[in-house]
């Protein structure tokens, strides 16, 4: 034992060293070298005097030969990052694990092959998606013609054999596969290096201290782009280029010429282009009533999201700025206790709220400004029967500024040309975003990021956040039929309820043209109403990412949902657990959410009667009680067979062969759980024969690697 003791403080000191040598004497090779050698030696003796291994297994499961992969499965033995995979299920199985066996078991689990949690997360996350998967195989595998129509079209169908000229997506598409799979009691461990080969600004890696420590955010981003940047080489239907309106301007498209316009949440979960009015991007565009703008989304993670800025005093926007988002960032509110709790609710709802900017020009308050000054000084040199020239240079530049008041927008160089500057006084202005049309995969990320005065550095924000199971996103939404185009009021129109009404608008030169035809038209001229029937979108968790440690060094595990079981994976570590668990998790890093189009998984249950008969309690008393029970049963029977008549006993006949099929249908569960229990149970005795064996032999049994709580898991 003492030797053992020596063993593991020697081991935590080469780490240590590991880490000062690489950073102070990265130039020394004999130090790597010699430092690297003995970490190595001591690595494998403890493994050999601490493994048990059986005549079946080989070394290569138990010694892995990369440096950076020892240190994590030495770190997946804590109870603080996951279990052991000695045994994943436990003994007494819970109604959670029973059902997650029922319906295909454990999933896939991935290596660390060096801090390359961030990307096992991510794919675990990833995979959880049905809509990022039928994204996937929407594109990936190549088409083969198998019949000809009698006009000459082809009749084509997928096969089996992905596209050539779509490697990364390829390799992904393999290993969310993997990870997917159905494993029973027993889980698969999978490596992402196949994946990382095909990903040209992959994470970088060394072969001493393992990957980089990165983000799993700016991973996941990666990832996207890469996805996004095949999906384009070989799309066909590419995004149609529109005429220009001008030059340097953003480019539009006649409504009136399309055959199809989807906009807003319009046919949500559809992919590739959507439109969005030009009136309220470009006020001043000429027949804009009848102009589109078409925005192109690619991925599953693809959202538009709309920005208004507007003036406080007059209430003038300077167009809608719609763009393309592949998820949420959410920032945490700063100044707070370092034990503070918050929802994802109130992270939205800060998200939406207004922001306040001041001091700011307002180009039409420039102008307004502008015009009275001028007006007033007109009064005053008519009335000293002033330079009758001057007078005419300034009733000239009122009727230009009279001209510029009466466009839906003032535009920059009408206020640069016209203005007064001395006469200008500053605005406020509100800037506000909401989503428009949200994705069908939601990802939203929390910004734990902060700048600590006291030490001028980046560091972690460790309060809680907390979400729910199913999001609705209805208060978050905006229909492009449902923006007013005044800065005053609010957002939404659908909010003015809310806000009541608190006095009229002031100025009359406002854009207040802008709030009729701000909407989108269709093809034959009439208004698109909102297409969202439920006021209410809806959208279910599906996985968790969540981060332990500090700002720069730490680990990231994951929650996922799949086949109707929530698991706790942390790479190759795997297990089940509640909804409770997930729900109430510290350190949560990134959310998916899925859009609820009414799919429904068809899945095995495990009713509570079933639960019940496999406790080793419920057995023993069905064992006691069997004999009275049956003499009870056939007392009973044979009283309802005398006083039910005939009729009555058919019916009852009926009623039993039915639910004498239930109860096979039950049995055959049972059976399922009760081969894996048996099959658990032998290897837990041929384990204790082994440590039985090798006491009596003077060796020491089988005892965990606990590394874990004294050090950060890298």
């Amino acid at each position: 034992m003492f030797t053992r003791l020596v063993l593991l403080l020697l081991l935590n000191l080469v780490i240590i060293y590991e880490f000062v040598k690489l950073s102070l004497f990265k130039s020394s090779k004999f130090l790597a070298t010699a430092s690297t050698s003995l970490l190595i030696l001591l690595s494998l003796y403890y493994l050999s005097t601490s493994v048990n291994l059986e005549s079946d297994k080989s070394w290569d499961k138990y010694v892995p030969f990369n440096i950076p992969q020892l240190f994590h499965k030495a770190m997946n033995s804590s109870s603080r990052f996951g279990r052991s995979g000695i045994n994943r299920f436990n003994r007494k199985k819970t109604k959670e694990q029973k059902f997650a066996i029922v319906n295909g078991g454990e999933v896939g689990g991935i290596s660390n092959d060096g801090n390359t949690c961030f990307m096992n997360s991510v794919i675990q996350s990833l995979a959880s998606s049905r809509q990022f998967m039928k994204f996937i195989d929407s594109y990936l595998y190549s088409e083969i013609e198998i019949d000809t129509k009698s006009n000459g079209e082809k009749i084509m169908m997928k096969s089996n054999q992905p596209k050539s000229e779509l490697p990364f997506t390829t390799a992904l598409k393999k290993l969310l596969d993997n990870v997917n799979g159905k494993y029973g009691s027993r889980g698969k461990e999978f490596s992402t290096r196949p994946l990382l080969n095909k990903m040209p600004n992959g994470p970088r890696q060394n072969f001493f201290s393992g990957y980089n420590q990165e983000d799993a955010q700016e991973f996941y981003q990666l990832i996207m782009n890469l996805l996004e940047k095949e999906f384009k080489k070989i799309s066909q239907s590419r995004l149609p280029t529109p005429e220009p309106e001008g030059e340097g301007e953003t480019k539009f498209q006649d409504a009136r010429n399309l055959k199809e316009i989807v906009s807003g949440c319009n046919r949500l979960g559809k992919l590739g282009v959507v439109y969005v009015p030009a009136a309220q991007v470009d006020p001043n565009l000429d027949d804009a009533e009848h102009k589109v703008m078409p925005l192109e989304l690619i991925t599953p993670v693809d959202g538009v999201s709309c920005e208004r800025i507007g003036c406080l005093t007059c209430g003038e926007v300077g167009g809608i700025r719609y763009a393309v988002t592949s998820g949420l960032s959410l920032n945490l509110p700063q100044n707070q206790s370092y034990y503070s709790s918050f929802n994802l609710l109130q992270l939205l709802n800060e998200w939406i709220t207004p922001e306040i900017i001041d001091d700011v020009n307002c180009n039409r308050c420039g102008l307004l400004q502008t015009q009275k000054f001028l007006l007033a000084t007109v009064e005053e040199l008519e009335s000293k029967d002033g330079n009758t020239k001057l007078i005419d240079q300034i009733k000239t530049r009122l009727s230009a500024i009279e001209s510029e008041l009466a466009k839906p927008q003032v535009s920059d160089e009408a206020f640069e040309k016209l203005t007064v500057k001395k006469q200008i006084k500053k605005s406020k202005k509100s800037k506000q975003i909401f989503l428009d049309r949200p994705p069908p995969l939601l990802s939203i990320h929390i910004n734990r990021s902060q700048f600590d005065p006291k030490t001028y550095m980046v560091v972690k924000n460790p309060n809680n956040v907390t979400f729910p199971a199913v999001l609705d996103l209805s208060p978050y939404i905006v229909e492009p039929n449902q923006i007013n185009m005044d800065a005053r009021l609010p957002f939404r129109k659908q909010d003015e309820e809310l806000r009541g009404s608190n006095g009229s608008l002031e100025d009359g030169q406002t854009a207040s043209s802008n709030q009729s035809n701000n909407g989108l038209m269709s093809p034959n001229g009439t208004a698109i109403s909102s297409a969202v029937s439920d006021p209410k979108l809806l959208y279910n968790l599906k996985a968790v990412i969540v981060h332990f440690g500090t700002h720069n060094y730490g680990h990231y595990i994951c929650y996922r949902k799949l086949r109707g079981t929530w698991w706790r994976i942390s790479d190759e570590s795997i297990y089940v657990v509640t909804e409770e668990e997930v729900l109430g998790g510290q350190g949560t890093f990134m959310l998916f959410y899925e859009y609820n189009d009414g799919f429904v998984e068809v899945l095995q249950d495990v009713s509570d009667d079933e639960e019940e008969r496999s406790s080793p309690e419920a057995k023993e008393s069905e064992g006691e009680s069997d004999g009275d029970d049956k003499e009870d049963e056939e007392e009973t029977e044979q009283t309802k067979t005398e006083s039910v008549p005939n009729s009555a006993a058919d019916e009852t006949l009926t009623t039993s062969t039915t639910s004498l099929s239930d109860v096979s249908m039950k049995s055959e569960k049972q059976k399922q759980i009760d081969e894996s229990e048996e099959e658990e149970e032998e290897e837990e005795e041929q384990e204790e024969e082994q440590e039985q064996e090798l006491v009596e032999q003077g060796a020491q049994p089988h005892q965990d690697f606990d590394v874990a709580e004294a050090q950060v898991h890298l």
